[in-house]
């Protein structure tokens, strides 16, 4: 499939004017799945056979499908080998035994190789049923498959996965899935996982049902003109909806852009706002916002709140572009269904050139699934432009559901979706249903580890009160799931006679590992003290404020799954667990840990830097010991992380290393026995500066940090226990102006270091690394520990803040695929591949460039795709076209990220 990257056109929804994740979907009453209820076949696939009978209904989409090639789950080789170009396989009707309408998989002894293919059905229909036709003999078998959904073809949100329940010897058997709630999709990715236990995997047919939408329709009340992008043609649902701008951190709106939106001055249209006010020509300063002149790298951000959910269709974002310059380089979108938690769609870069000197529309498109009452629209004007000015935003959609039906006696059960953040927090959206007419004001959220068809006698984990933020936005999130479990998830409503509906379809859901390692994201963590430590300056009577400062600003990151914290306060676990996080505790014993795991906490660790505290080796394994069971007798699942050495070094006789190595010999055997106390091993490899520098490069940089994971795990290598994980639970670079312990950083640098030590962690396997720490712990500049933060003592992000911020949005859903090729000392990069946004992240940085430096290099990348998207972790955006074959790539201190549909490779850099 070619999909021009970012190069969208009016022809994409056939309108003019138009994470991972593990999700789930409800199937729907018998009386509403899609084969069977009127809806039709949009596929293509050829009727008149058993399969599609000559009356099928069908719609004519002219829908295509290619076979995935690119990425951890590119189709085998022979699968495709196997298609029929002239006559598709998968949709030519027909089904196997006969190699003529069926393609398989290679016969590699052990291999799991599946198969991707991406269906374009044209334009976007409302999707309602997959079905995959695969054999299932002695053979050949296809384990499951998994369906991703998405209108622009870039970025993907996977909406259903279905088992193979067919027994052996059914031939080539139908496996469906019935999407639910209701799905708009244009592309679809048809994920087939084959069976490891059998020998090749072999596919008859697949198939996509379901209907055409209403026309796509103006969500954001724009004045509706006689002429224009916005005229009186122009669907438009009367929402009444309304947008504020955001003044609070991080993202903060420079304050000219309040001052010039103007809701009643010369624009024609009654007292509409700007952005709003129908007009994209923008001829007049009255029909536009303005920052102040001299707003290099501030934001414009805006929250539209739509009075009702709708699922996103396409997002205008209409800017000037000039050579002053003025510049708008891209924008974030984020949606929400009860105003508190938000979910990042994607990022945005502004194709125009400077040079058009005009008002021009960057436009994005919504996710399927990815439902929201609130769109948040985050503008960044570019590092080098002197202004932002901001003409009109329209936000597009389709409604959900209609409130003006009949109200049902009984209400319907509800159809919801799952999302697993890690192995403990659980999100579930039901913000399609039809509240309404179905007249329910309360639900209830059950989870178990049985099955169940009826809520009778059970009591539910979460109860989504009336006029609570859960209730008003169908949304819930639960943190308290234990690791490698399965469960089976059900919401019911209740009617406002207060009656429940008890008759349930669950959801299957099983957890990841405790540490994880699926996906990029699961390495995000965090050092947060609620209320400080050692060094901290108490903020008074503001400490309560700081602190819910704090935890709106980690729930704003977005991916931090783990805060290291030393006291147990159900309080916090509360406080932390509803912003998405979850805690790594300090051992104190047995008594705890029921309670910390039904808080979601599941690792411990018994000391903090006993090399530097100087205690015994052989008494502290004595102690890991008896820890290790203690608390196995309580919780198997638990994991014991020790010892948390502060030094990954053999500068002195008590350096961490040698620390370590008498640790491991205080058994007598080597470590055979201490090996088998603790469960996974723990080090902060601060980079000190007394460090020997990686050649050509300053003392105390983080590409020093390759050199410490390899000689921690020569030590365990050394000691028979190189199979075990490795965590970092401390690991920071200090704004402050000292310099002897740590390299001395201005904020800048601290920002490039955190995404450098991150990447290099991944690429070493580490399975988790807490950074340390979140927040400032005062406001002495000279002290190392009053400028660790990512935020400031005050609660303002610092660059690094949005450095991390930038990084989880890059990375979080990512699966890590190895180094850059042909790129060496001084020059870094590492490449990952993205299921969701289909597409490959290549970061690329030069470790020698530093703030002072006055020119950068340029790398030179052979790519076969039109052009790139490049994120950089400044908070920069920009789209490169190829020429020849070639795209230039600046590079500096601060990585950037560079998406593409088919792997880069770097040519040179100089």
């Amino acid at each position: 499939m070619k999909l021009k990257l970012l190069k969208k056109s009016c022809a994409l929804l056939g309108i003019c004017l138009m994470s991972s994740i593990i999700v789930a979907s409800l199937g729907i009453d018998a009386a509403q799945a899609a084969s069977g209820s009127g809806d039709k076949l949009l596929s293509g696939n050829k009727l008149g056979g058993t399969l599609f009978p000559a009356d099928t209904k069908a719609i004519a989409t002219g829908a295509a499908y290619s076979w995935l090639t690119e990425g951890t789950n590119a189709t085998d080789a022979a699968l495709m080998a196997t298609d029929d170009p002239a006559a598709p396989h998968m949709t030519d009707g027909g089904n196997g035994p006969e190699a003529s309408y069926s393609s398989a998989t290679s016969p590699a002894p052990g291999s799991i190789k599946g198969g991707t293919l991406i269906y374009d059905l044209k334009s976007v229909y409302q999707i309602s049923t997959v079905k995959v036709w695969a054999e299932t003999e002695a053979d050949s078998g296809m384990k499951a498959f998994e369906v991703w959904a998405s209108i622009d073809g870039l970025n993907f949100n996977r909406v259903g996965i279905k088992e193979n329940t067919n027994g052996l010897g059914s031939g080539f058997a139908a496996v469906t899935l019935e999407v639910s709630p209701i799905m708009y999709a244009k592309y679809l990715k048809v994920m087939m996982q084959k069976d490891a236990a059998k020998s090749i995997m072999r596919l008859g047919e697949v198939a996509v049902w379901g209907d055409t939408p209403e026309p796509m329709a103006i969500l954001s009340n724009n004045f509706l003109r006689a002429s224009g992008p916005y005229n009186t043609s122009v669907p438009k649902i009367a929402t009444n909806a309304t947008y504020e701008w955001i003044t609070d951190q991080p993202f903060v709106t420079q304050a000219d852009l309040i001052k010039t939106d103007n809701d009643s001055k010369n624009d024609g249209a009654g007292g509409y706002p700007d952005l709003i006010d129908g007009s994209s020509t923008e001829t007049q300063a009255d029909y536009t916002v303005n920052s102040a002149w001299s707003s290099q790298g501030k934001f414009g951000t805006v929250v539209f709140d739509l009075k009702d959910v709708y699922q996103i269709g396409k997002i205008d974002v209409w800017t000037r572009a000039a050579t002053s310059p003025v510049f708008m380089d891209g924008y974030e979108v984020l949606v929400s269904t009860d105003g508190v938690n938000y979910s990042s769609l994607h990022y945005t870069p502004n194709e125009t050139k400077t040079t058009v000197n005009a008002i021009t529309n960057t436009v994005s498109y919504g996710v399927p699934g990815k439902y929201a009452k609130y769109v948040k629209i985050i503008m960044h004007n570019a590092n080098n432009s002197q202004q932002l000015t901001i003409g009109e935003i329209a936000i597009w959609g389709w409604k959900l559901y209609d409130a003006t039906l009949p109200k049902k006696s009984v209400p319907d059960q509800v159809a919801f979706s799952t999302e697993l953040k890690n192995y403990s927090t659980l999100y579930l959206d039901w913000s399609s249903y039809n509240s309404v007419v179905n007249q329910v004001n309360k639900y209830a959220v059950y989870v178990d580890t049985k099955d169940f068809t009826s809520t009778a006698g059970l009591t539910p984990v979460v109860t989504a009160e009336a006029k609570s933020i859960e209730q008003v936005g169908k949304f819930v999130s639960y943190f308290a799931l234990k690791p490698e479990t399965t469960y089976y998830v059900a919401v019911t409503p209740f009617s406002t006679t207060g009656d429940e509906r008890k008759d349930v379809k669950t959801l299957k859901i099983t957890t990841p590992s405790v540490l994880g390692g699926e996906k990029v994201g699961d390495i995000f963590a965090i050092n947060d003290a609620p209320y400080g430590g050692g060094n901290y300056m108490h903020h008074g009577e503001n400490e309560d404020l700081f602190l819910m400062n704090k935890l709106q600003l980690l729930r704003d990151l977005g991916g931090i799954n783990k805060n290291r914290w030393w006291d147990h306060s159900n309080t916090m676990k509360t406080l932390y667990g509803k912003s998405g996080l979850n805690f790594h505790y300090f051992y104190h014993g047995p008594s705890y840990v029921a309670a910390d795991n039904k808080g979601g906490a599941y690792t411990f660790s018994t000391y903090n830097e006993p090399d530097l505290a100087k205690r015994d080796p052989a008494g502290a394994a004595a102690t890991i010991k008896a820890n290790q069971e203690s608390l196995k007798s309580v919780s198997s699942k638990s994991l014991l992380v020790e010892p948390a050495i502060a030094g990954v070094d053999r500068l002195s006789p008590t350096g961490g290393l040698n620390w370590l190595d008498d640790f491991y010999n205080s058994d007598g055997q080597n470590g055979a026995l201490v090996k088998t106390y603790f469960d996974v091993m723990d080090a902060h490899p601060y980079i000190k500066y007394e460090y020997a520098p990686v050649p050509g490069l300053d003392a105390g940089t983080p590409e020093k940090l390759i050199d410490k994971i390899k000689e921690l795990k020569e030590v365990m290598v050394n000691h028979g226990d190189a199979d075990k994980p490795i965590v970092f639970t401390e690991l920071g670079w200090s704004t402050y102006s000292g310099g002897g312990f740590l390299k001395k950083v201005d904020r800048a640098t601290q920002r490039n270091y955190v995404a450098r030590a991150y990447m290099h962690a991944i690429a070493g396997g580490i399975k988790t690394l807490h950074w340390y720490s979140f927040a400032d712990d005062g406001t002495d500049a000279a002290n190392l520990e009053h400028n660790l933060g990512l935020i400031d003592w005050n609660g303002k992000a610092k660059e690094s803040y949005f450095g991390y911020y930038t990084m989880i949005r890059v990375l979080k859903d990512a699966e890590y695929l190895g180094a850059v090729s042909n790129v060496n000392n001084p020059y870094y990069g590492y490449q990952f591949w993205d299921e969701g946004k289909n597409r490959y992240i290549t970061s690329l940085w030069d470790a020698a460039w530093t703030t002072t430096s006055a020119t950068s290099k340029t790398a030179k990348i052979a790519t076969t795709d039109e052009g790139v998207m490049v994120i950089g972790i400044d908070g920069s955006y920009k789209y490169v076209a190829a020429v020849s074959g070639f795209v230039n790539i600046p590079l500096s201190g601060a990585p950037v990220f560079i998406y593409s549909q088919k792997g880069l490779s770097v040519t040179s850099i100089q």
